[in-house]
Formats: structure tokens, sequence, C-alpha cells
């Protein structure tokens, strides 16, 4: 009966724990994906809860248009949600090994630890190709741990180019 007990205890202990490890608070809506006037134009809504992730924690946002095939890929500038450990080792390691260090510069970087949740629009244009005709936005989202690994996530916002 004890070991009963315990194996119980253990296992709710392990499912808070698992539950602590990534909160998940981000949410990203496609407002916009057309051609207009030569160009590709993206809008997306993106809003971030005040305890998206925790602090050890961030989670890179990488839009992308592609075709299906993923012959062609458009890779768009990302988002950088901020644990507040994760912000301090990330500035640390700039002041000791300056701003190259990273491959590409994140479009915008966002704290999590303020005192409310924040909201963003991310707005791009890029010169529109022929092979955008059958393209579909696709987010790559990057979970990166204290321990530094790192876990993916592909959402395909299946949302073909409007063409006006």
């Amino acid at each position: 009966m004890k070991r009963f007990l315990l194996a119980c205890i253990f296992t709710v202990l392990a499912a808070f724990a698992a539950q602590a490890q990534f909160i998940g608070d981000v949410s990203v809506t496609r407002e916009a994906l057309c051609e207009r006037d030569g160009k590709l134009y993206m809008k997306l809504d993106i809003r971030i809860g005040r305890k998206a992730i925790p602090a050890s924690q961030s989670w890179m946002i990488i839009p992308e248009v592609s075709t299906a095939d993923r012959r062609s890929v458009k890779i768009f500038p990302h988002i950088l949600v901020d644990g507040r450990h994760h912000r301090q080792m990330r500035e640390r390691r700039e002041r000791l090994c300056g701003r190259h260090w990273e491959e590409r510069r994140p479009w915008r970087i966002v704290d999590v630890h303020r005192k409310k949740a924040q909201h963003i629009i991310y707005e791009m244009e890029v010169p529109y190709e022929p092979w955008m005709d059958d393209a579909t936005l696709v987010l790559r989202q990057i979970l990166t741990s204290a321990d530094n690994s790192r876990r993916v996530f592909t959402v395909d916002v299946n949302g073909a180019v409007d063409r006006r």
C-alpha cells in the first residue's frame, strides 16, 4: 500500500513538473498574406502573455513562405521571446563576445518578465516572385531550454498567398 501511495504521489508531482516546463501563452494570427504592387505583403498579429514561457527558456518564431515541396522558401526575420534568465545569459554573452555570435539578429526581442501581456504587429514586404503563387505560410517555432536543448514545432497556417 505504501508503494502504491508513493507511486501515485510521484506521478502527480511528475505531472506538475512536466506542466511547469512550458507554459506557451503565445498566439500568432495571420492578418494578411497577399501580393500587392509587385510585393508580397505579410501581416501577423502576435500576442504574448506575461507568463508565456518560464524564465530559463526562450521561444523563437520564424515565419516563412514556402511551396508544398519546399523547393522554394523565403524565411523572414524571427521574433525572440525571452524568459528572464535566458535574456540575462544572452546579454552576458553579447557583452563578452560581441553581437556577432548569433547567425541572424532577431527582428524583435520580447521580454516576458513584464507586468502585462504584449501585442506585436509583424509587417513585412518582399519582392514578389512567381513561385509565391502556390506558396503557403509556415511558422517554425523553436523552444530553447536552459541546457540549450531545442525542440522545433512547425505550424502550417495553410493559407495560400492572396492575389489582388
